[in-house]
């Protein structure tokens, strides 16, 4: 298991563990101090009486943003190496609106149930209890969901690969966007002209513009592309095997190691022996299907050209010994399967799974079995000793 600081110093599970817990207490103890313990205030942002939940968010959206994107303008950070959630749009966008009329209706979002709970609240008990209950009923009839679940998949993606806008102008974009909510909230809450903001909203505004106006900077003239200290997942260091190699494995008669295609069924060229997955369902450890973890996981997708690495570093990640195939299905027919390459142990390869010996010809006849000796016959005693 990984920990964020990791990219920074080896925690190790224990002190990972140690610190998640001590950030998560901090995190609650900031949220009912906040006010986000109890269902009133949470709610009354969709009634426009309490616009402390829409400051809040924007104020960790704007900070969190500020300090990552600089971080990895400046090339401290790297953000491939940054997990977070693919892109199924028709799912979320449904379950987006399932969220929010929740939210309105009970006043909790999951994380702000767990602290109105421990704040002693009765209805953020039965919130809980509702979530557990709806998490148990989707999971056994996830089997009637799946296809729309895993409908409009879109991978790993932020909205500046999806727009093609660099990313220090969509950061700006969310400042301004945030200022201008301040401005609305302060409007609403004075019932006054815009003109009038207090103090507090031009300073705030001030910073926030600023902010994103040195992020958008730091992106545009930083260095950027950086890599997180002893992060795994970099595709350049995974381990790799040979189609050449992975021809001798299989002629050698090893059975320590798992193929992986990763191409549609029924893809050519075939890849004897291997199961047929896809990238998707590896990566995503709700749909992963059971590896074991005693074999080497050889990952293969068309030619290398990406989603086997990335495979490969998801499985590396969750503890498996897991390799890519060099070339991919095409390397493996180039170097293994065509008759022109010259490898014995290619051409040994081709042989065993034609049947044949590897000895050329025709397979050599079964070994004579050898004939019993002949009973003896014994005389009949005349009864004379």
């Amino acid at each position: 298991m990984n920990f964020p600081l990791n990219a920074f110093s080896d925690l190790g599970l224990d002190a990972g563990l140690l610190v998640s817990l001590l950030v998560g207490l901090g995190f609650g103890f900031t949220l009912e101090k906040g006010g986000f313990g109890s269902s009133k205030v949470l709610a009354g942002i969709f009634y426009g009486r309490d616009w402390r939940v829409l400051k809040v968010m924007f104020t960790a959206i704007v900070t969190a943003m500020v300090g990552l994107y600089s971080f990895h303008g400046l090339g401290w950070v790297a953000l491939d190496q940054i997990a977070f959630k693919s892109t199924y749009l028709w799912g979320q966008i449904v379950g987006g609106l399932i969220l929010g009329i929740g939210f309105v209706t009970a006043g909790y979002c999951p994380g702000t149930s767990v602290v109105g709970l421990v704040s002693g609240k009765l209805d953020a008990l039965f919130v809980m209890l509702g979530i557990i209950a709806g998490i148990g009923v989707f999971e056994e009839s996830f089997g009637l969901w799946k296809d729309f679940y895993t409908s409009g998949y879109m991978g790993e993606i932020s909205i500046a690969q999806w727009s093609g806008i660099p990313t220090g102008w969509i950061a700006l974009g969310v400042a301004l966007m945030a200022l201008g909510a301040f401005a609305a909230v302060e409007f609403f809450e004075r019932r006054k002209s815009l003109p009038a903001l207090s103090l507090w909203v031009r300073r705030t505004g001030s910073v926030i513009v600023a902010s994103g106006f040195l992020v958008a900077a730091i992106q545009l003239v930083g260095p950027g592309d950086a890599r997180a200290m002893n992060t795994q997942g970099d595709a350049s260091m995974l381990p790799v095997i040979t189609p050449v190699e992975l021809a001798s494995w299989t002629v050698e008669g090893r059975t320590n190691f798992m193929l992986l295609d990763l191409r549609p069924e029924g893809a050519t060229p075939t890849l004897p022996g291997a199961m047929t997955v896809s990238a998707i369902e590896l990566i995503d450890l709700r749909r992963r299907p059971s590896l074991p973890k005693d074999r080497v996981i050889i990952v293969a997708d068309d030619a290398d050209e990406g989603a086997g690495r990335e495979v490969t570093a998801s499985l590396l990640e969750g503890g498996f010994e897991a390799i890519s195939l060099a070339g991919g299905a095409s390397g493996f027919a180039n170097d293994v399967l065509d008759a022109q390459a010259t490898d014995q142990r290619a051409a040994a390869y081709r042989l065993l799974i034609s049947g044949e010996s590897a000895f050329g010809g025709a397979a050599p006849p079964p070994p004579a079995t050898k004939k019993a000796p002949p009973k003896r016959k014994t005389k009949k005693s005349t009864g004379c000793s």
